[in-house]
């Protein structure tokens, strides 16, 4: 559970640091506004979102929902009334478990994938829009669980690296080198861990799109590829490549294999399904993913990476800066996490991200300059005390709802000095040439992700801070009276 932003609210209220937030006063009247207890099934949370699954969305009062103190916006996705409180969410919803006896459901990550449930067109049909929601939400779950490994391995690859670099004979320690076969494990097994999350967003059964993607990773197929030795299957010659790391050959082999089983288990007959079934399944799939599928998808995923570094070629590493500046916008479209995919392809083709990870920090940056020029300028204290914890929860956590939310939807100035320091800052960082070797977190620590290319993103980050802080002073707001509850 990530509590960083949340549990620093809470340590400093308790030493009087901020503005009192009464949080049973908010889950009394947060609770009167969703229909009460009586209309609720369970009660979750991510970083920033009270998730109250309920009986019937017809009883909530969303406009007196939206008006409670602290909350800044509700979302209804995923079959869930989503209530964003950022900061203020891990005392809401202790109360709201402690004194309602809700039941409670297990934590989720904070992706927002559901944002991202397709929609119809205005005339109600499936244009493109809805398609590529689909395609983004299907990705974006298949991912999820596997961008989280990816990020922990990313760090401690990272932590042994400066350990080397520091202390150059630690690299030939024993425990030095099991921990380095550990940090490489979810790289180099990437279509393994890529399988599985496309058969559980699937509902598929997960076995059958693993022992695919091992076909790729089996050592003696991998010797064949290393030694040119040829191959052939039905007179067909294989292509040899070198399958780890790779990102669409899972896909795809998931994807058929999740189509063969639903055929197979249907038409072959009860008495024969638990035997035939999975024989078919293999047998089938097996052939059409090395001669077909997984050379398709490598040479998709090359031109993948070719477009956006011929995009950062031509730009000078302009577009990050591009990217830093809009990224507010991706992010309250649902639209980010149509970048996962193309940012993983880039990591595993090229071995670093010039684009999207400088972007997203360099973003998350610019929201907390942006919500401290904000805490400065602002007469309000409840507004200051918030802007507050978005700074720690944006620059140090790398959570950038609660401000997008909470200061620059509420305000809309903020988001000129948002978009000018991201803007300006990424373009510093991207012509400096700064590129993240490891997946990791869009925060100020993400910072050891580009080893030798630290300067240039701190660079970044300072310039990305300095403009957007100031900026936002600058241009001001339109500030919020003490008595008013905006």
């Amino acid at each position: 559970m990530n509590r960083t932003s949340a549990q620093f609210w809470a340590h400093n209220k308790k030493r009087g640091k901020f503005m009192s937030f009464d949080e049973k006063k908010v889950t009394s009247e947060i609770m009167n506004a969703i229909g009460g207890k009586e209309n609720v099934n369970s009660v979750t949370h991510c970083v920033t979102r009270l998730r109250f699954n309920l009986k019937d969305k017809q009883k909530v009062n969303n406009e007196n929902l939206k008006k409670i103190e602290g909350v800044l916006d509700v979302v209804y996705a995923a079959g869930q009334c989503q209530v964003i409180l950022g900061p203020n969410l891990i005392p809401v919803y202790d109360c709201v478990v402690n004194d309602y006896n809700l039941s409670e459901e297990e934590v989720v990550d904070e992706n927002h994938i559901e944002d991202l449930e397709p929609k119809n067109d205005k005339n109600g049909k499936k244009g493109f829009r809805y398609y590529l929601d689909v395609v983004i939400q299907f990705l974006s779950s298949s991912l999820a669980p596997f961008i989280t490994v990816l990020y922990g391995a990313g760090m401690l690859r990272v932590v042994i690296v400066l350990a080397a670099y520091f202390f150059p004979a630690v690299s030939k320690n024993s425990t030095y080198i099991m921990f380095n076969y550990m940090s490489q494990v979810p790289f180099y097994f990437m279509p393994v861990f890529v399988a599985y999350g496309c058969a559980k967003t699937l509902k598929a059964n997960p076995a059958f799109a693993i022992a695919i993607s091992l076909s790729l990773l089996y050592p003696d197929f991998v010797s064949a590829v290393t030694n040119g030795t040829a191959l052939t299957m039905f007179g067909i010659p294989v292509t040899l490549v070198k399958y780890s790391s790779t990102l669409l050959p899972a896909i795809f082999g998931a994807l058929l294999t999740w189509k063969l089983e639903k055929l197979f288990y249907r038409i072959i007959p009860g008495v024969l399904r638990s035997v035939f079934a999975p024989l078919c399944v293999l047998a089938v799939a097996y052939p059409i993913e090395m001669l077909l599928l997984a050379p398709l998808g490598t040479i998709i995923g090359g031109g993948v990476v070719a477009v956006f570094m011929g995009i950062y070629s031509i730009t000078g590493g302009i577009a990050v800066g591009v990217l830093a500046a809009l990224q507010c916008y991706l992010v309250l479209g649902g639209m980010n996490m149509l970048f996962v995919a193309p940012m993983t392809e880039l990591m595993s083709g090229l071995g670093y991200d010039p684009v999207f990870r400088p972007g997203w920090i360099l973003h998350n940056v610019a929201e907390g300059g942006a919500a401290l020029g904000v805490a400065l300028k602002t007469k309000n204290k409840q507004l200051k005390s918030d802007a507050i914890s978005c700074v720690i929860g944006a620059t140090i956590s790398g959570v950038s709802e609660p401000s997008i939310y909470g200061i620059d939807v509420r305000l809309k100035k903020p988001f000129i000095g948002v978009m000018l320091g991201g803007f300006v800052g990424g373009c510093v960082a991207g012509i400096m040439g700064a590129k993240a070797y490891s997946m990791g977190y869009s925060s100020l620590l993400g910072v050891v992700l580009f080893q030798d290319t630290m300067i240039a993103i701190v660079a970044g980050i300072i310039v990305t801070f300095v403009v957007s802080a100031v900026t936002t002073y600058i241009i001001g707001f339109q500030d919020i009276p003490e008595n008013k509850n905006a």
